[in-house]
């Protein structure tokens, strides 16, 4: 059955969500004379050619390619596509088009909101990762010096457009990577989301596009509210904290693993933190953590790691006076922020989750 998109005419950023995205953006991208589009080699690949199907009647001026990967976001990336918009002699009057997963809208969005104190840019997300997170919210950014995001502004696109038939493209890894996020608002804001997902295999879901736009629309929502992060919108941090530091880690190792699966461990080690704290009901975090299980692999961390992770985490965003603050929730759909936990009691999650799994 045919469904129109959702059209949210928001300020500063218009979003367009659903089947026929696509297409409903050309009218936008009529108003722009030279239109700059950042893909990497898989999304110039299996998503420009869709892209421009779609939309047959927008001239592009230019491709630029970069390369694929959360190691490749980073300054020297930056740097090239801010020395192509220079050669090309884009003026401040021209469009930039993000096509692709989370890390072409991070960098992208941070190269165009910088290049001549900003440009105009717009998200079209290819990854189920992007579509219910990453692109929307402003965050832009590289990561530094093995850290995650260390270098970054909040710089808002125009528009974000969240079309599902890129997700045809889309290899089982990088479903997995957003299906983490998903659960992320199920857990955190949405009950009804969860029970939409509760006892699934991602693999096994078919009606994407309605759990794409309740998804997106959950973050909307909260951005809308917070859009620079000042309080509620610190919630979409659960499993963040010890997910970038598990993230960091492999990616330091040049063992780099998907967001989302550091972000499925991070969430394990966090709900048990969230159980500890606030003596959540111990059915309810088994239920979250078996999900978790049916949809991800287990990574072989030890506890000689935990040193390290502990130090990753100490550079994270989060942290405030020297102390580790945490998003936890406090019970299913309902999260809270800011909330400080004794280095002792982090240590025994990382504990948790390492010996939980050593028993498989």
């Amino acid at each position: 059955m045919s469904r129109s998109p959702i059209l949210l005419d928001t300020k500063p950023v218009s979003y367009v969500i659903g089947e026929g995205a696509l297409a409903l953006s050309e009218k936008r991208l009529k108003k722009y004379n030279r239109i700059i589009i950042l893909v990497d080699e898989n999304t110039e690949k299996h998503c420009l050619p869709v892209f421009r199907d779609h939309l047959p009647e927008i001239e592009i001026d230019h491709v630029i390619v970069v390369k694929s990967g959360e190691k490749q976001k980073n300054l020297d990336q930056a740097i090239y596509i801010w020395n192509k918009l220079t050669d090309l002699k884009i003026a401040r009057d021209a469009l930039f088009i993000n096509l692709g997963g989370g890390v072409i809208t991070d960098i992208g969005g941070f190269a165009a909101s910088t290049y001549k104190r900003g440009i105009s840019f717009i998200n079209y997300p290819t990854t189920l990762l992007g579509m219910a997170d990453a692109a929307i919210g402003g965050k832009t950014g590289v990561d530094f010096e093995g850290y995650k995001n260390q270098v970054g502004l909040f710089a808002h696109p125009l528009s974000v457009v969240i079309d599902p038939v890129f997700l045809n493209t889309l290899e089982d890894i990088q479903w997995q990577s957003g299906f983490a996020e998903v659960m992320k608002y199920g857990l955190i804001m949405d009950r009804e989301l969860w029970y939409m997902l509760a006892g699934k295999n991602y693999r096994a879901i078919a009606e994407w596009n309605n759990i794409i736009s309740r998804a997106a629309r959950d973050k909307i929502d909260i951005v809308q509210y917070d859009a620079l992060e000042k309080g509620i919108r610190k919630n979409l941090n659960f499993g963040h904290t010890i997910g970038h530091a598990i993230e960091s880690h492999y990616l330091n190792y040049d063992h780099p693993v998907t967001h989302g699966q550091a972000v499925a461990a991070g969430m394990i080690c966090e709900t048990w933190l969230s159980s500890k704290i606030f003596e959540m009901d111990c059915t309810r975090s088994q239920e979250i953590v078996s999900m978790i299980d049916l949809n991800f692999g287990k990574f072989d961390l030890t506890e000689a790691m935990i040193p390290e992770l502990t130090d990753l985490m100490k550079q994270d965003k989060k942290v405030r006076e020297g102390k580790l603050k945490f998003s936890l929730i406090r019970k299913l759909g309902k999260a809270t922020h800011d909330v400080e936990v004794d280095f002792d009691l982090i240590v025994d999650s990382l504990k948790y989750y390492i010996n939980r799994h050593a028993a498989h």
